[in-house]
């Protein structure tokens, strides 16, 4: 049980003067097993251990701070070396348990590892340890913040963590368990402590404000709960902070009263903002951020506030009214529920998307008003805006002409200024067109491409159109800048001709396959069926069907010269190909070679 000298509020002066105050997470920590709160878990498998005397030499406690692993590590410290021990349930009066109690015991030492994680620090534990207890069974180690330990004091303490004196017990506990090497974690038992919920907090608070003789408001109790995220000790300093209020108002000391206190907003005014957002309304988030400042309230926690209400009404949707994920009950449970079925996946996995990302900027940031207003901008804007994925698929699809950028669309159209599903997204857009070979000729042997609604304008805007169609073929889209689109005409003939010598490009356009990925990137664009007609234009002006037309004449036969034959003989080579003029590399001070070669003339022998 809690130590009674200073349970109760004394208004003896005298009283106060003999024994200076101690807090409540102090006055009412845990003594015993049986007191500790939501850990039941991890209290069976201590008792059992303790039962049939099977307890490991070390232990890592792990888990959210303020959830009782330094606690347990001292109430096991008490089992182990209690004189009817080693017993699940110490007695609390023997002379051990209490130097325990009271931090005299010379055999139980609590190290603060946050501080003390050097080797040398380690060293002289060790040292320490090679000597017997002094007055108690068992000599236990408790290292708090181990995992604020070095590596080479983890390396240091790791033979000594495996095989330990005799009656030597190790406790460490840390909120990073992570952190703690796989070596120390494969030496220890590991037993996780969990948040503590909600109703078991409130019957904590409950214990401890009947205890100190105060009357506290229900609604007060449970907002303390919500509050603190499952931390026993943050519950119990927020509560002490309510206690004198609440003890010199009396009855009138209220949940208004308390939310005034602690600077937060309240479950309804949170519901009214969320409301408000939901339904696109970023006037009231405006208004909502202006009050919290007159009223002194702390951005970052009243944005906190926002983010889990959003959550609870996206569990809700999910999970449905009885969800067990939610912790509200009441008629606030049932106005959660109601914003529930207004709201949809997307829209409310952007709007706590941005509030989680304001939060993160309050932390660093000192424009806190500035940073506030945009997240409840965002926050309401969420559900209008269009996703990077709608705007590309636009774009692919040609049909993308700007109107769902901001300022220029209105809430409720998407891409295009075509109506928005519920989610925001346009409705009349084509999916993205993936090019690649397939069974038939090059084309996907998925399901056809979805035609362009709107018609190509001529051909500057058709092989605007293509390129876009080709960004992720590079290659492809470097060769089809460099050809100029005529069409499509009355008949859907669109003529593409090649201009550049490089013969890079120029085997590429002459490739049935390439063709027909280029056809099916043209009819797409222009969303209709089209003729393609691949030309490759010539220095005279004029061009070379690729499509049916005449063949394209091969290049004049050219004889080596008598250097190129000596090399030839000696290596036993042999003529391959001739470069073309733009791949030769020329000598700058051979005259006689470059005159041949820009007559397309092998050089002499000479």
């Amino acid at each position: 049980m809690a130590q009674s000298g200073n349970d109760g509020a004394s208004n003896d002066g005298d009283s106060a003067k003999r024994e200076p105050y101690q807090v409540v997470a102090r006055r009412f920590r845990p003594q015993t097993f049986d007191e500790l709160v939501g850990q039941d878990e991890v209290v069976k498998s201590l008792r059992v251990a303790l039962e049939q005397g099977r307890v490991p030499h070390a232990f890592v406690f792990s888990g959210s701070r303020g959830v009782g692993k330094t606690t347990s590590a001292r109430i096991l410290a008490r089992c182990m070396n209690c004189k009817d021990g080693p017993t699940p349930t110490p007695c609390g009066t023997c002379d051990s348990c209490k130097s325990i109690l009271d931090g005299s015991n010379p055999d139980v030492t609590e190290v603060d590892a946050a501080s003390h994680n050097g080797v040398d620090d380690v060293r002289r534990l060790r040292e320490s340890l090679s000597y017997a207890a002094m007055q108690s069974r068992y000599r236990v180690v408790i290292l708090d913040e181990a995992h604020m330990m070095s590596k080479a004091a983890f390396n240091a303490l790791l033979k000594t963590l495996e095989e330990p004196p005799p009656k030597v017990l190790f406790v460490l506990a840390t909120t990073e368990l992570h952190k703690l090497p796989d070596t120390i974690r494969s030496r220890c038992q590991v037993l996780s402590f969990k948040r503590v919920g909600e109703q078991d907090l409130e019957k904590r608070l409950r214990m401890i404000a009947d205890k100190d003789g105060v009357a506290v408001p229900d609604e007060v109790l449970a907002e303390i709960a919500a509050s603190v995220h499952g931390g026993v000790r943050d519950a119990e300093t927020a509560l002490e902070r309510v206690l004198p209020l609440a003890r010199d108002l009396g009855d009138k000391f209220d949940l208004a009263a308390y939310l005034a206190l602690t600077s937060r907003v309240g479950t309804d005014a949170v519901i009214d903002v969320v409301a408000a957002l939901l339904s696109g309304d970023a006037k009231k988030g405006l208004h909502f951020v202006h009050d919290l400042q007159q009223q002194g309230m702390d951005e970052r926690e009243a944005l906190g506030e926002i983010v889990d209400m959003l959550r609870w009404v996206m569990l809700m949707r999910v999970d449905g009214e009885d969800s067990v994920l939610v912790p509200l009950t009441g008629e606030v449970r049932k106005k959660v529920f109601a914003l529930a079925g207004t709201a949809d996946g997307p829209h409310l996995d952007a709007m706590i998307g941005a509030g989680v990302l304001a939060r993160a900027r309050l932390r660093r940031r000192e424009d806190r008003s500035a940073v506030f207003e945009v997240a409840m901008l965002r926050m309401a804007q969420a559900g209008s805006m269009p996703t990077l994925a709608d705007l590309l698929a636009e774009v692919r699809a040609g049909s993308f002409r700007g109107q769902g950028l901001p300022g220029q669309g209105r809430p409720g159209q998407g891409v295009a200024g075509q109506p928005a599903s519920p989610q925001g997204r346009a409705t009349g857009g084509a999916p993205p067109r993936q090019f690649g070979k397939g069974a038939a000729g090059g084309r996907s042997a998925q399901a056809p491409p979805a035609r362009q609604a709107t018609p190509v304008v001529d051909a500057k805007d058709l092989k605007s159109r293509v390129m876009v169609g080709l960004e992720k073929r590079k290659l492809l889209q470097a060769t089809m800048e460099l050809c100029r689109v005529e069409g499509p005409d009355d008949k859907g003939r669109v003529v593409v001709t090649l201009e550049t010598e490089r013969k890079l490009h120029r085997d590429r356009l002459s490739s049935t396959v390439i063709q027909q990925e280029l056809k099916d990137a043209i009819h797409d664009a222009a969303g209709r069926a089209a003729t393609v007609d691949f030309r490759i234009g010539s220095e005279d002006g004029g061009s070379t069907s690729l499509s049916g037309g005449a063949a394209k004449p091969p290049p004049p036969e050219v004889k080596p010269g008598d250097k190129a034959k000596g090399v030839m003989k000696k290596f036993g080579g042999r003529v391959v190909q001739v470069n073309p003029q733009d791949r030769v590399q020329k000598p700058k001070a051979q005259p006689a070679v470059d005159e041949a070669l820009d007559s397309g003339a092998p050089p002499s022998g000479d």
